[in-house]
């Protein structure tokens, strides 16, 4: 399967596991330097083509189980993204806790299909409710009795962050699902998708 998305270069990293630390204590350091890396790569450098995927990623949608694993792949068109990303440099304090592999090349003839990720986000039904009825100015109680209907927040594996802005804490949901095609585009500051995009990258 030939990879039209144009990454063609990608590092993995594997958090290493430790029976007195949890793994979702690592990916929260982990993936807040990713993310403040990422940002300084749009913010500095004017490079937003940088993608993730977690290939160990579980999700049963009927909610009994979801994982991210144990691992991440970092995506990017030329490898001068990815060392100008410098994962290195950014990981340096975690190299006890984590496994960063060197700079290689997707393995085209490997890639067996191709996947969106996304930052999950829910409105909370009290305010899609409020939403519609000022949109369609209906009561509240109508427009609850509507949204009600929808399908409720999905419960998927997600990584508790750090908010360098406002020093606050919040949860990032993270949503992977597979694609019938390849589709080019840019990422945000996480190396993902709005819930509106569907920019993908190759599985394998």
């Amino acid at each position: 399967m030939t990879d039209s998305t144009n990454l063609n270069y990608f590092q993995e990293i594997t958090i290493i596991p430790d029976p007195e630390i949890p793994p979702y204590f690592i990916w929260s350091k982990l993936f807040t330097q990713l993310h403040i890396a990422l940002a300084e790569m749009k913010n500095e450098h004017g490079i937003k083509s940088i993608g993730v995927s977690f290939p160990d990623y579980h999700y049963d949608e009927k909610g009994k189980s979801s994982k991210l694993g144990l691992k991440i792949r970092v995506f990017a068109p030329s490898q001068k993204d990815l060392e100008t990303l410098n994962l290195d440099k950014w990981l340096d304090r975690l190299t006890d806790y984590v496994h960063v592999k060197g700079i290689k090349k997707v393995p085209t003839d490997k890639v067996t299909s191709y996947f969106s990720v996304h930052r999950y986000r829910f409105k909370p039904l009290d305010v899609q409710a409020q939403t519609l009825s000022d949109k369609l100015n209906i009561s509240y109680d109508e427009a609850m009795a509507t949204v009600a209907k929808r399908k409720s927040e999905m419960p998927l594996p997600f990584i508790q962050m750090h908010s360098q802005t406002n020093n606050s804490n919040y949860v990032l949901k993270v949503l992977q699902q597979p694609c019938s095609e390849a589709t080019a585009g840019s990422f945000n500051s996480y190396g993902m998708n709005g819930m509106r995009d569907t920019v993908t990258v190759p599985h394998w």
